[in-house]
């Protein structure tokens, strides 16, 4: 059920780097997805902003050895709670009208409105190693947003390949710590989501899930190499799964980590230990913006 505490009245919580929309503890069967194709609200001078940004930013990654390509996403069009219950709306869009929108320019919300935004759902792992180890990437130097900083494994949520169903948060989530640490389904325990976050830069949302796997740490990091996505991160990085450990890995590497890192830890904290140190952790995040 959720937790007793979130943000659903109260509007969204400073938390420094990120907002944070929704603190909650939902597993799978809480949690319903809505597919409609209800397209963002737009205007010449965003579309003219979005062709502009892709045309320029395509030749400057090429420039520079980095990825960068067009394809299809989920679009965050709302969400609700009741009773127990979280109802996420998606819609589709692209990749390109992300970047040309939250990824570089969040601002024209100020302008446009919010809705012209593509806001696509992401979803972020707080992975839990079977010996006892919090595990997050280090995104490497080819990747086109916070490259060689802290993130964790995750991605963006895609349209469902089949109009039979609604896309599935907890079923990509399973496919991204494939792609990215060849962890295999069968090797992860049962997901709950822990909570819905945005960068504050972006305002792109952010599903947090904590998961566990049945392998230990120095197998995951053995395995990482043969994943098909691992030219994503540079290095498995791993902090032991307990209140004390978290928050001296929060105060030592603070300016390593991306928003949604933060987040993730923050969240996972409070799953596990408590409101007490969740209030603590994110008075600290305040406090050294």
């Amino acid at each position: 059920m959720a937790a007793s505490f979130d943000d659903t009245g109260q509007g969204p919580r400073d938390c420094g780097t990120f907002f944070l929309d929704l603190v909650c503890a939902y597993a799978p069967e809480q949690v319903e997805v809505e597919w409609v194709r209800r397209p963002r609200e737009t205007n010449d001078e965003v579309e003219r902003l979005i062709d502009e940004t892709w045309r320029e930013r395509t030749r400057l990654a090429e420039a520079q050895g980095r990825v960068l390509f067009n394809g299809p996403i989920c679009r965050l069009a709302g969400w609700s709670t009741e009773a127990g219950r979280l109802t996420l709306t998606l819609a589709p869009g692209d990749f390109r009208e992300y970047f040309g929108t939250n990824a570089t320019h969040a601002h024209i919300r100020y302008l446009h409105g919010p809705e012209v935004l593509a806001d696509p759902l992401g979803v972020s792992a707080a992975l839990v190693s079977a010996d006892g180890f919090l595990l997050l990437g280090r995104r490497s130097r080819s990747v086109i947003q916070y490259p060689e900083r802290i993130h964790p494994v995750g991605g963006l949520m895609e349209p469902p390949a089949s109009p039979d169903g609604p896309p599935d948060p907890f079923a990509t989530l399973r496919a991204e710590v494939g792609e990215e640490l060849a962890l295999p389904r069968e090797q992860l325990g049962e997901p709950v989501l822990l909570g819905i976050v945005r960068d504050k830069h972006t305002v792109q949302p952010e599903l947090i899930i904590g998961v566990r796997a049945s392998m230990d740490f120095e197998s995951i990091r053995a395995e990482m190499s043969r994943a098909e996505d691992a030219h994503e991160h540079s290095e498995l990085v791993s902090v032991r799964n307990d209140p004390a450990s978290v928050v001296t890995f929060l105060e030592q590497r603070y300016t390593e980590f991306t928003p949604i890192s933060l987040a993730t830890l923050l969240l996972h904290g409070q799953r596990s230990w408590g409101s007490g140190w969740f209030a603590n952790a994110r008075g600290y995040l305040r406090s050294v913006i």
